[in-house]
């Protein structure tokens, strides 16, 4: 890893025979101004520039609009916890290595409390405006709201009135948790999380079903607090065609996991955009007996697909996906790069193009069931390179 967080670091550009602009793969010259694409110049002949990346893919960076896998850094196992600003780090590192550039941390405001309550939540908020000069990724915040914890709503409008957040979701988790009451095995697990005893658990599944009739007026509220704030917003794991009607009547214009293609197909007939995951594409299915991702794709219902809990698997989806002749590789590129930027509102990054953020990564290709990730750029500068990649990287850094 080669990462420099100074100012003045700036590459002039990046050249290759297999670069994908708008207009599909192909020879291409990008010139960056400070953090922007200044020009994009296509077609054979073109000079090169100050990084060459020969016949090696360059690619607009990934844009992960929900990743949880941080939740493992900071909690590795039940009870057992490390702070926020080494574990960031070490994300980082991981998303630069999987082609990641923009990544919207799924941070859970819910009833659970413990790693999911708003101690923990402060902690990240805190940890990211420390070691925002070190990282090179670019760090948001999703905010996955509960929307059974009705107390927590005025904490969370204060984060969105501050800037905290730069996307949120409304989650619903609590009918699989009251399934589970008298399974305390299984309970238990979410107890530790919880940082709580499997009674005080259960405690908080109870007092979180009897706040059920405050529940649709508490999501109005937050709802229009994130859209005054210009935010997007999603619901979860929608599970049929009346649910997604009614978050895309609160403005939730995102179906996150829709658990049914039913939800799905009414996602599309509102034009709302639908998100799987690309774990589930690169297992060739759901964990959880959710749609297959792959056949949501093959059907026109899949528009996002997001790291979930595993941050090497949008790279290798799409390659899955483009290997398999499921999409053309420009087509799938947009499931994790173009689309999940504007279903999050950002209109500035998703496409090497004029005028666009200068976030690429560079990929070898070559073994397309192990894609890897060679350099990553992120607004113009090197955050990111691996050491078989050295002697070229040398010479752009030079």
């Amino acid at each position: 890893m080669h990462p420099d967080n100074s100012p003045s670091h700036f590459l002039s550009g990046i050249s290759g025979s297999r670069v994908l602009t708008a207009q599909g793969v192909g020879p291409a010259c990008l010139s960056f101004e400070q953090e922007r694409i200044a020009d994009a110049r296509i077609g054979a002949g073109q000079a090169h520039a100050e990084f060459d990346a020969g016949d090696l893919l360059v690619l607009p960076g990934i844009v992960d609009l929900h990743g949880d896998a941080f939740e493992r850094a900071v909690m590795p196992r039940p009870g057992v916890t490390f702070p926020y600003d080494g574990a960031l780090l070490d994300v980082d590192r991981q998303l630069l290595a999987n082609g990641i550039t923009t990544e919207f941390h799924g941070l859970t405001l819910s009833w659970e409390g413990g790693l999911r309550g708003e101690p923990y939540a402060m902690r990240m908020f805190d940890a990211l405006d420390r070691m925002q000069r070190l990282l090179g990724a670019r760090h948001y915040v999703h905010l996955r709201f509960e929307t059974h914890h009705v107390a927590g709503v005025d904490v969370a409008q204060s984060w969105i009135r501050a800037g905290k957040v730069r996307f949120l979701a409304l989650n619903d988790h609590l009918p699989s948790m009251t399934k589970r009451l008298g399974d305390d095995r299984k309970l238990l697990q979410y107890a530790e999380r919880a940082e709580c005893d499997l009674d005080t658990f259960q405690d908080r599944i109870r007092a979180a079903m009897e706040s059920a009739d405050a529940v649709a007026g508490a999501m109005r509220e937050l709802t229009d607090c994130a859209r005054e704030a210009g935010l997007e917003v999603a619901s979860h794991d929608d599970r049929d065609p009346a649910t997604r009607r009614y978050y895309h009547q609160l403005g939730c214009k995102v179906a996150e996991f829709p658990l049914t293609a039913e939800a799905a197909q009414v996602a599309r007939s509102l034009g709302d955009a639908i998100v799987f995951g690309a774990p589930n594409v690169v297992r060739g299915g759901s964990h959880t007996n959710a749609p297959d991702a792959t056949e949501m794709i093959r059907a026109g219902l899949c528009d996002v697909l997001a790291s979930d809990y595993y941050y090497p698997a949008q790279l290798t989806a799409v390659m899955k996906l483009a290997s398999r002749g499921v999409l053309p590789l420009e087509q799938a590129w947009a499931l994790v790069s173009r689309n999940p930027a504007r279903a999050a509102g950002l209109r500035d990054r998703g496409i090497l193009d004029t005028g666009m953020t200068a976030d690429a990564i560079v990929v070898d290709d070559s073994v397309p069931e192990v894609p890897r990730v060679c350099a990553a750029i992120v607004g113009g500068r090197l955050r990111y390179a691996a050491r078989h990649f050295d002697n070229r990287l040398a010479r752009a850094a030079a």
